[in-house]
């Protein structure tokens, strides 16, 4: 009898622990997953593609700008028209862009991750322009919602101003995305 129960102990300890440890490995899957879409965001800013920047959200998806006179950007549709328009002035300035990320905190739950950090935008005029590329960094909040395909896409984001000194001093933190910091002489002598 003590044999039977101290087996069944072992093999009740035997599938908890496998239970923990594939958890554990959907948490790192869950963690890649959500880093992709930091690279996500990231080509549609370089690429200067609106389409590819609204895939990157849930269809309900939101965005809250710093500036405060904007509303709440809510859906697919309305992020499509924001995006585009600020992608169409810098096509047509001959401009491009570049965007950085440091995550440095991240809750993660079942269907949800939630992620605050850092950014940096690179706006790049023309060489022929003669206007010095100028920087930009903020501080972000993301929550990202499992979707029904299984890929996980923004649910909700906010962002407001920093001084780039806070994305330079973000420290790398296992998992987390983290992207170098690429200072504007960088971009000058690319041109």
């Amino acid at each position: 009898m003590l044999r039977r129960l101290l087996f069944s102990s072992c093999l009740l300890l035997s599938v908890f622990a496998a239970e923990a440890l594939s958890g554990d490995n959907k948490s790192e899957d869950s963690k890649t997953n959500v880093n992709e879409c930091y690279q996500s965001l990231t080509h549609a800013y370089t690429s200067l593609d609106p389409q590819k920047m609204t895939d990157v959200y849930n269809p309900d998806g939101i965005y809250i700008s710093t500036g405060g006179s904007m509303p709440i950007i809510h859906g697919h549709q309305s992020l499509y028209k924001l995006y585009d328009k600020y992608f169409s002035r810098l096509k047509k300035h001959n401009s491009s862009l570049d965007l950085q990320f440091r995550v440095t905190n991240r809750i993660v739950d079942t269907k949800s991750i939630h992620d605050v950090g850092y950014y940096v935008v690179t706006v790049i005029p023309p060489q022929e322009s003669k206007q010095p590329p100028k920087q930009h960094a903020g501080k972000f909040t993301i929550t990202f919602a499992l979707q029904e395909d299984g890929q996980w896409g923004i649910w909700s984001e906010a962002n407001s101003k920093s001084k780039i000194k806070n994305y330079i001093k973000a420290k790398k933190i296992d998992g987390l995305h983290y992207d170098e910091y690429y200072p504007i002489e960088n971009y000058v002598a690319q041109r």
